[in-house]
C-alpha cells in the first residue's frame, strides 16, 4: 500500500487553508501530469530530426524522476511498491531479460528492454509519490488527457487553415469546397496517429465518468466538454482501432458506473450482493449476450453496407488491412519458430524480411499488442503479461467490492479503460512506443493508489503465512536495486551514440562530402569501439570509409580494407539486411574482389524483397563486373518493384543500359501487366514527345482484359483511361476515371488524370478544380499541373511551397528510401544516413516527372 486514505478537506478560511501541505497536494499532481505529459506530447527521439539529443532528454526525464523518487523513499525510510503488482511486474522483467540474452540480436533487444524499466519505473514514482491521492491523479491524467485532444485538434485547424488559404489561391472559395476532399488526419502528435488513439482511449472513458457522476456542476460540464473534444480527436486519428477501442471503454464505463451506483444503493439499504440487487430482472446475463450479439451484428451490418456501397472514402476503407494480415502471420511464424524465449525484444522488425517483406514501411511491428510480446518474450513472456492482468483485475474486484463509491466508480472505469486498450491492441501494437507505456503506467497507478486507500478493516485476521512479508520485502528492494540498471546502461549507450551523432554530423557539416567523411571517420570509429555490437555503427563507419575511398581515386587501400572488415562485421550482426549486403557487394568490387562481389549481390537480391534501392545497387555491381545476365535480370528485378522509376535518367547513363533496355524492360513485371505498360508508355511520351507509342494499342486490349476481370481495381481503371487518353478515346476515358473518383472520392491519381482529361477538352477551370483536389491529397502531379496553368512569375505561392513541400517526400523509391531511413530509426533508434549506400550511377534512378518538378520550383521562385 502506497499511501493511506487521505479525506477532502472541509471548507476552512483561506488563511488556514493555504498551508505548505496544501499547497503540495495542488503542486505534486500538476508537476506529476507535467512530466507525463512530456512523454505523451512528444515523438518517439529516433522519428525526429535531432535523434541524439531527444534520446539524452527522455533518459533525463526518467532519471530525474527516479531520482526525485528515490530522495523520497530515503527521506521516508520506504520501500517501492507494495501491492499486489510487485511480484507480475518483476516477473515481467525477467522475461524480458531473459529473452534480451536469448535473442536473435541482443544489442536491438536491449533498447526495448530498458525502456520497458524506464516504463515500470514511471509505475512505481506515479504510485508512490506522497501528496497524491488517487483522485487527483486521476484528475492529472485528464488534465493531460484533454490538453492532448486539444492539441490534435489545433493541428488539423491549422492543415484547414491552410486548405482554405491553398484553396482560394487556386480556385476561390465556395460553398461547394469550403470542406477539403479528405477527412484530415492528425500529424505530428505524440509518437505516432495510432499511438495518439492509444492515449486517448485510455483517457476518454475517465472524462466520461466525470461527464456521468462528478458531484460538482462544474467538473460534470468539464468532462463532458473534455469527451466531445477527445472523441472528435481521435476520430481524427483515423485509426479504426481507436474507435473501436474508445467506443467500447466509454460504453463499459457507462454501464459499470449505472451498475455500480445501484449496486451500492443496495448494499446501503442492507441488501447482500448478488445479480438481482445489481441489474433489474429483465437484464439477466442471456439478455446481456443477446443484447451484445445485436449490437455485433449491426455493427457488421453497418460495415458490409459501407463496404459494397458506391463511395468508399479513403480516409475509411484505408489499405492496412493487408499489411496488417501478412504482419499478423509473419509474427505467428516468429512465434511459432521461437515458442519458449520469443525472438528477442523489438527484433520483430529484423526478422519481418526472412518471414514476409512484403509491406517492409507498414509492418515495423506485429500490428498486435499480445502477439508482438509472443514475438518479443515468447510463452515466458505471455504467462507474465497475463500474471500481470490476473493481479490487475483482482484489485480492481477487491476495489469495486470494499471501497467508496467514488472509489468503485474509479476501478471501473479503469478496468474500462485497460480493456478499451486491449481491444485496440488487437490491430496495433503500443509495445514498441513510449507514450503508451507512460500512459499505462498512469492508469496503473491510479488502479494502485486506488487499492491503497480502501478503508482497513479492524480485527483482520493475522498472515497465516510468516515467511511472506520477508519475501515480499526483500522483492520491493530488489525493485529499488534493479532502478540503478537502466540508468548504467543508458550512461555507456548514449557516449558511444554521441559519437555517432557528431560523426553524422560531421558528414552533413562539412564543406564537400569529402571533407566532411574525413572528419567524420574518428567519431564513427570512436563510437564503434565503445559499441562493437551496434550493427548501425559498423554500417555507417564502412560506408564512409568506402566512400572516402572512393574520393580519393581508389588510391588508399587501408580504407577499402577497413570499409570491408566493418561491412562484413554489419553483416554478420544482421545478416537479412539487404543494406548491409549491397554497401559489401559495392566495397568488394571496388577492392576488385569480384567473386565475393557477386556472392553479396546475390545475396542483396535475395534479403531485399521489396527494397528497391538495394538491388539497383546490386544490378550496377553486376554491371561493373560485366556480368551482362545477371545485371539485365536484376535490373528486370528492379523495375518490377518500381515502374516509376523506368523513364529515367538512369538508363541512358551507360552504353550497356542504353543497349540492354528493352531486354531488362522485357524481363521485369511491366511487361507482363499490360495496364502498367500502357501507362509508362503513355508517361514516356509526356515527358519525351519523340517516345513512340507502336505498342500501345496491343496494351490497351490487354489491360481492357484485366479491367474487366477486377472491376473494383481503380489502380487498374486509372491507367486504362491514361491509355484511351493517348488512343483518342475521350468519352470511354471519361467513364473510367468518374467511376474511380465517384467509387473512392479521395483517390488521388484518379484527380490527376481527370484534370488532365478536363484540359483536353479545353475546360481549364475544371481541370484546376481536380488538380486543386489532388494537390489536397498530397498528389505532386496535379501540384505540377495547376502551377502549370499559371504564368511562370504568377503561380501562387500556396503551390509552390506544396510542390516543394512534396518533393521532399516523393520521386521514388531510391530517392525518397523509406526502408533505409526505417532501417536506422526503428530497428536501432538511431539517425539515418543522407545516403543509405556507396553512391554511384543509381542516384540518378528518378523519375523524369520528378526531374520536371524540381525544374518547374526552381523556376517559378525564380520568377
Amino acid at each position: 500500500m502506497s499511501e493511506t486514505a487521505q479525506e477532502h478537506p472541509v471548507a476552512t478560511p483561506w488563511g488556514e487553508r493555504l498551508t505548505i501541505d496544501s499547497v503540495l497536494h495542488w503542486l505534486m499532481p500538476a508537476l506529476v501530469a507535467s512530466w507525463a505529459g512530456y512523454f505523451l506530447f512528444t515523438g518517439m527521439p529516433q522519428l525526429t530530426l535531432e535523434v541524439f539529443p531527444r534520446t539524452v532528454v527522455l533518459h533525463a526525464m526518467v532519471g530525474g524522476m527516479a531520482a526525485v523518487y528515490a530522495g523520497y523513499l530515503a527521506f521516508a525510510r520506504r520501500l517501492p511498491g507494495g501491492t499486489p503488482l510487485d511480484l507480475p511486474l518483476l516477473g515481467l522483467l525477467a522475461a524480458y531479460a531473459l529473452a534480451t540474452v536469448t535473442s536473435e540480436s541482443w544489442r536491438v533487444s536491449l533498447d526495448a528492454t530498458l525502456l520497458l524499466g524506464a516504463g515500470v519505473i514511471a509505475f512505481y514514482a506515479l504510485s508512490g509519490l506522497p501528496y497524491v491521492t488517487a483522485t487527483q491523479l486521476r484528475r492529472a491524467f485528464q488534465l493531460t488527457g484533454a490538453a492532448l485532444a486539444v492539441y490534435a485538434l489545433w493541428v488539423v485547424g491549422n492543415d484547414y487553415a491552410d486548405y482554405l488559404r491553398f484553396t482560394r489561391a487556386v480556385e476561390g472559395l465556395d460553398r461547394g469546397n469550403i470542406f477539403p476532399p479528405t477527412v484530415p488526419r492528425v500529424h505530428d502528435v505524440s509518437d505516432h496517429p495510432n499511438v495518439l488513439a492509444m492515449l486517448l482511449t485510455l483517457v476518454l472513458p475517465f472524462f466520461a465518468l466525470s461527464a456521468y457522476s462528478s458531484p460538482s456542476r462544474w467538473e460534470r460540464i468539464a468532462g463532458g466538454a473534455a469527451l466531445l473534444a477527445g472523441a472528435l480527436a481521435i476520430f481524427l486519428t483515423l485509426s479504426r482501432g481507436g474507435w473501436i477501442g474508445a467506443g467500447t471503454g466509454i460504453a463499459l464505463t457507462l454501464g459499470g458506473a449505472w451498475v455500480t451506483t445501484r449496486s451500492f444503493e443496495r448494499e446501503r439499504q442492507g441488501f447482500a450482493f448478488s445479480w438481482e440487487n445489481v441489474v433489474p430482472r429483465e437484464l439477466s446475463p442471456t439478455a446481456l449476450a443477446a443484447l451484445g450479439g445485436a449490437l455485433l451484428l449491426a455493427g457488421g451490418g453497418a460495415l458490409a453496407f459501407l463496404a459494397r456501397s458506391s463511395t468508399r472514402p479513403g480516409w475509411l476503407f484505408r489499405s492496412s488491412l493487408s499489411p496488417r494480415r501478412d504482419a499478423w502471420e509473419a509474427g505467428l511464424d516468429i512465434f511459432r519458430d521461437n515458442p519458449l524465449t520469443g525472438a528477442g525484444p523489438n527484433t520483430f522488425g529484423l526478422l519481418y524480411a526472412q518471414y514476409s517483406g512484403k509491406f517492409a514501411v507498414h509492418t515495423q511491428h506485429a500490428h498486435n499488442g499480445f502477439l508482438q510480446v509472443a514475438d518479443d518474450a515468447g510463452l515466458v513472456g505471455l504467462l507474465a503479461l497475463a500474471a500481470l492482468g490476473v493481479a490487475v483485475g483482482w484489485m480492481l474486484w477487491r476495489t469495486w467490492r470494499r471501497g467508496t463509491l467514488e472509489q468503485r466508480l474509479l476501478a471501473v472505469t479503469c478496468g474500462a479503460a485497460l480493456i478499451g486498450f486491449s481491444l485496440h491492441n488487437q490491430l496495433d501494437a503500443g509495445n514498441i512506443w513510449k507514450a503508451p507505456l507512460i500512459a499505462l503506467a498512469f492508469v496503473g497507478a491510479i488502479v494502485a493508489r486506488n487499492y491503497g486507500e480502501l478503508p482497513t478493516q479492524a480485527g483482520a485476521a493475522p498472515d497465516a503465512l510468516p515467511w511472506r512479508r520477508p519475501l515480499m520485502l526483500a522483492l520491493r528492494g530488489g525493485l529499488l536495486a534493479l532502478a540503478v540498471l537502466p540508468f548504467a546502461a543508458w550512461y555507456r549507450i548514449d557516449r558511444a551514440h554521441e559519437d555517432y551523432w557528431r560523426g553524422m554530423r560531421d558528414i552533413a557539416d562539412g564543406a564537400t562530402y569529402e571533407e566532411g567523411l574525413a572528419e567524420a571517420l574518428p567519431q564513427l570509429q570512436d563510437a564503434v569501439d565503445q559499441d562493437s555490437s551496434m550493427m548501425a555503427y559498423r554500417l555507417q563507419l564502412g560506408q564512409a570509409e568506402a566512400w572516402l575511398f572512393e574520393f580519393r581515386g581508389r588510391r588508399e587501400l587501408s580504407l577499402i580494407g577497413g570499409a570491408i572488415g566493418n561491412l562484413r562485421q554489419a553483416v554478420k550482426l544482421d545478416e537479412r539486411s539487404a543494406i548491409a549486403h549491397a554497401n559489401l557487394a559495392r566495397a568488394y568490387e571496388m577492392a576488385g574482389r569480384e567473386e565475393e562481389a557477386a556472392l553479396e549481390a546475390a545475396k542483396t537480391r535475395v534479403t531485399a524483397r521489396t527494397h528497391v534501392t538495394p538491388v539497383l545497387v546490386a544490378g550496377e555491381v553486376y554491371e561493373r563486373l560485366g556480368r551482362d545476365e545477371d545485371a539485365v535480370a536484376t535490373y528486370g528485378q528492379v523495375l518490377s518493384m518500381d515502374a516509376g522509376i523506368a523513364d529515367s535518367a538512369f538508363w541512358h547513363g551507360s552504353a550497356f543500359r542504353r543497349e540492354h533496355f528493352d531486354e531488362i524492360l522485357e524481363r521485369s513485371a511491366i511487361g507482363v501487366n499490360a495496364c502498367t505498360y500502357g501507362a509508362y508508355l503513355v508517361q514516356a511520351q509526356r515527358s519525351d514527345p519523340r517516345a513512340a507509342l507502336d505498342a500501345l494499342d496491343e496494351a490497351s486490349r490487354g489491360c481492357q482484359l484485366l479491367v474487366f476481370s477486377l472491376p473494383q481495381d481503380l489502380v487498374l481503371r486509372v491507367a486504362f483511361a491514361k491509355i484511351l487518353m493517348a488512343q483518342g478515346d475521350a468519352d470511354t476515358a471519361f467513364e473510367h476515371l468518374d467511376y474511380a473518383a465517384s467509387r473512392q472520392p479521395d483517390f488521388g491519381p484518379a484527380r490527376t488524370e481527370l484534370g488532365r482529361w478536363y484540359e483536353a477538352q479545353g475546360d481549364v477551370e475544371a481541370a484546376r478544380r481536380e488538380w486543386r483536389i489532388g494537390g489536397e491529397l498530397d498528389e505532386a502531379e496535379s501540384l505540377l499541373l495547376v502551377g502549370r496553368t499559371y504564368p511562370a512569375d504568377e503561380v501562387p505561392q500556396e503551390i509552390v511551397e506544396r510542390l516543394r513541400e512534396q518533393l521532399a517526400v516523393s520521386g521514388s523509391n531510391v530517392r525518397y528510401d523509406l526502408i533505409s531511413i526505417l532501417h536506422y530509426r526503428m530497428r536501432y533508434g538511431r539517425a539515418s544516413p543522407h545516403i543509405a549506400f556507396i553512391p554511384g550511377d543509381w542516384l540518378t534512378a528518378v523519375p523524369r516527372l520528378y526531374v520536371e518538378m524540381e525544374e518547374a520550383v526552381a523556376s517559378w521562385e525564380r520568377g
